[in-house]
């Protein structure tokens, strides 16, 4: 929770934002079957509730963790990444994803306890994913401003390679780097900036074989995602191939492609707008008569 414990600090600190705005994507959160809001937040909820009533020694925290790992689906979209048991609510009125052994949790009395967890206590403390490593300062500030809810932070936040096509293809349309004021609170940029995360949910050209809106960001290797899908043997061409790649996308016909390809043209041209005036307006062409 505290960013002051771990020996690296991002330049911009994303997994515990502000109330109601946290990550829990690199402790296996969103790797489940079932991954609808309300499940996952019921699922959350009921883990911090039973947890609280958990005697604060190794054992029954061990035990607790054993039965709770029965709460999550076998057949996870990806096997090998660990989803922790020890995931709950925090914060002040339960609204965020947080660490229910981290010593700031309610009933741990300052103990750290995440020593127990899958991969370690030392891992909790020092692991960002590499989005948060390797993105502008500028950029993150965007993503962490404009979210509401953990659910779909946690979902984009991790997202390295379509955040970068995406800052990309508007700063090439703006003509100038993406500033951390561009996508203030409550801007219209920023609530575009999240309905194009929302793409991640709802994304109607998502290949039939994909996991869902889950993503395993682990550049290990271990698990990549392939090239956009088409109808024919060759992938179709687009401006907006990396950001189709990075939605896990399959299209059945051109026509499917076209369609894709408008919705992102419209909610570029509109980001353009809200940050520069005139800029995602297209241009009239006025024909001299004779």
């Amino acid at each position: 929770m505290n960013p002051l414990d771990r020996p690296y600090a991002p330049a911009v600190y994303l997994c515990q934002v502000r109330e109601g705005v946290s990550c829990g994507a690199c402790c296996g959160l969103y790797n489940q079957a079932d991954l609808s809001p309300e499940s996952l937040e019921a699922r959350l909820a009921g883990r911090t509730a039973a947890f609280a009533r958990v005697p604060r020694t190794v054992e029954a925290i061990d035990a607790f963790g054993r039965a709770a790992e029965g709460w999550t689906p076998a057949t996870r979209p990806f096997a090998d990444f660990h989803h922790c048991p020890f995931l709950g609510l925090a914060g002040a009125g339960g609204k965020q994803v947080g660490c229910l052994l981290h010593p700031e949790a309610p009933g741990n009395g300052g103990v750290d306890w995440r020593g127990l967890s899958y991969y370690g206590g030392m891992a909790c403390r020092t692991y960002f994913c590499p989005a948060t490593r390797h993105l502008p300062p500028a950029w993150l500030a965007a993503v962490g401003q404009s979210m509401e809810h953990w659910y779909l932070h946690g979902l984009i936040v991790t997202e390295r390679c379509l955040l970068e096509a995406f800052f990309q293809e508007i700063e090439g349309r703006i003509g100038r780097p993406v500033r951390e004021s561009d996508f203030a609170p409550g801007s219209p940029a920023a609530a575009l900036l999240r309905a194009f995360a929302a793409l991640k949910i709802d994304w109607p050209h998502r290949r039939a074989d994909a996991p869902g809106p889950c993503n395993y960001f682990f550049e290990n290797g271990a698990y990549p995602r392939p090239e956009v899908l088409g109808w024919g043997p060759d992938r179709p061409a687009s401006r907006f191939a990396a950001i189709f790649r990075e939605l896990d996308s399959a299209f059945a016909s051109p026509a499917d492609l076209r369609a894709a390809e408008a919705r992102l043209e419209e909610l570029f041209r509109r980001i353009a707008a809200a940050l520069v005036p005139g800029c995602g307006v297209p241009e009239v062409v006025i024909v001299a008569p004779g």
